[in-house]
């Protein structure tokens, strides 16, 4: 999990837009700046006398989380600026252990008496718990104690950009998509916002664990409609660790509004089983749903009908699918996991191969399966699995040459609905896209569904394709599934 993911609702501070006033009562300064120099320390060394404190008061074993981070957002919709808004946040995160039973708690309120009330409360509370063998911190051991490891994962220059410039792209993005074809008859709008955070661990196991963190994004909107009188919309956003990473403003209004004219007269395709080439965004969002199937605690919840199959060939052999953490720069990235073991690349699925289960200690140690330092923090609560930056390793042929080859097929831009059974594999969702006739993509269709089972979609892949792009924490290359059902009309 992301650090900006893991603050509890701290203090917010919000006022309405007001342009005018922007630059001369010295909101601008305010909202933009943050200096994580020196937090880490203070905050670490607030969140050992945390520690210290719960051991005091009777707990075996204690773990403290603070976090505190600055957001800047704005909005432009109809030609005004109708959204700005700084919010602060900051949190406290505790587990404490006691013989086997774990308890846990939060506030926003870092003061020591607070956090001292609550520690109170929680060894209090410890004694109603069933104990569970599985509670225990990482070993000592485990953790990592080496030299910092860089990762870009914040750019202090960009903390200190003006608010004007901010304000800029959010009003270039949303004049560009009403301005970009007169069949675009709304907008939802053009936003703008940047995040910045600090966040620190300490435990009685001896981790002392801090990073801080930030990324700005900007996504826009567009509605049009079509013949039918049946709206159609199209967004795009782009994110970035640093503002040299993220799309410029009219580019991006551009894409939303060409998405969403692409889709005007989409009508169903004839019901049969098709070629079905997933976009690469398409294909990223099947890539999460196989990544949740693939961790300990999945296994142990019994949700993931890959439970067991460790070894077993699961896809196909141009399928090789990674989580990497140590990429610099990127959105996943960070050099410890939540438990501050020293992250690596975790090598999931390899020639179609399973090879991987994510594993955080929890998972581990009810499953048996190794700890692959892929432990993700909420603020409070025991660590689960989650996935950094995971990709499929990308062919070598681009989409257009894997559009070519087909007759008669679909081209699936996206999904949507819940129609994943973890257990049994069956996937069914809605989609949206276009037909593929004579190697080329044709008309625009929608509201269909493809279904089959994970199996058959994963050993069904015959080609991965070379257009594989880092503007996302999960990412994936176009790629060809042999054939899938559709249902659509008749």
């Amino acid at each position: 999990m992301d650090l900006w993911q893991e603050w509890s609702g701290g203090p917010r501070r919000h006022r309405d837009a007001d342009p005018e006033d922007l630059g001369h009562d010295g909101w601008r300064e305010r909202v933009v700046s943050y200096d994580p120099s020196d937090r880490q320390a203070h905050l670490l060394s607030l969140a050992q006398g945390f520690v210290d404190y719960a051991l005091d008061r009777g707990a075996e074993a204690a773990e403290v989380s603070l976090s505190e981070g600055q957001e800047f957002s704005c909005r432009y919709r109809a030609e005004t600026l109708d959204q700005l808004e700084q919010a602060g946040s900051s949190g406290v995160g505790l587990r404490l252990f006691q013989g086997g039973r774990v308890v846990s708690g939060s506030s926003s309120d870092l003061a020591p008496s607070t956090v001292h009330s609550l520690v109170d409360d929680l060894v209090e509370s410890a004694a109603f718990l069933d104990p569970d063998e599985h509670n225990q911190l990482a070993p000592a051991e485990s953790l990592y104690s080496g030299p910092r490891i860089e990762l870009g994962l914040l750019d202090v220059a960009t903390t200190l950009e003006d608010a004007a410039p901010r304000l800029e792209r959010a009003r270039l993005a949303e004049a560009t998509v009403r301005q970009f074809d007169d069949r675009i008859t709304a907008t939802e709008g053009a936003g703008f916002s940047a995040v910045y955070s600090t966040s620190v661990t300490a435990a009685s196991n001896g981790l002392q664990r801090g990073i801080s963190a930030g990324w700005q994004s900007l996504g826009a909107d567009a509605i049009c409609d079509d013949a039918g009188g049946k709206k159609r919309n199209g967004s795009w956003y782009s994110v970035s660790r640093d503002l040299g990473g993220l799309m410029a403003a009219d580019t991006l209004g551009a894409i939303a509004a060409q998405r969403a004219l692409a889709r005007l007269g989409a009508d169903k395709p004839p019901t049969g089983a098709y070629p079905v080439i997933w976009d690469r965004h398409a294909a990223a969002s099947l890539l999460g749903l196989l990544s949740s199937i693939l961790t300990a605690t999945a296994v142990y919840r019994k949700q993931s009908y890959l439970a067991q199959r460790q070894g077993d060939l699961i896809a196909s052999d141009c399928f090789t699918l990674i989580d990497d953490p140590l990429l610099p720069g990127l959105l996943g990235s960070s050099p410890v996991d939540g438990e501050g073991r020293k992250r690596r690349q975790n090598t999931l699925v390899e020639g179609g191969v399973l090879k991987t289960f994510l594993a955080a200690q929890y998972g581990s140690s009810r499953t048996g399966l190794p700890c692959t330092a892929s432990a993700s923090r909420p603020l409070a609560g025991t660590p689960g699995e989650a996935t950094t930056n995971l990709y499929l390793k990308p062919g070598q042929r681009s989409p257009e040459a894997l559009i070519a080859d087909v007759e008669e097929g679909v081209f699936l831009e996206g999904t949507i609905g819940f129609g994943f059974n973890p257990v049994t594999g069956e996937f069914s969702r809605g989609g949206w896209g276009r037909m593929i006739r004579g190697g080329e993509l044709a008309e625009p269709i929608g509201e269909f569904t493809v279904s089959a089972s994970f199996e058959d979609i994963l050993k069904g892949i015959e080609e991965v394709a070379d257009d594989l792009v880092w503007d996302r924490r999960t990412v994936s290359p176009t790629l060809r599934v042999a054939s899938m059902a559709v249902g659509g009309r008749g």
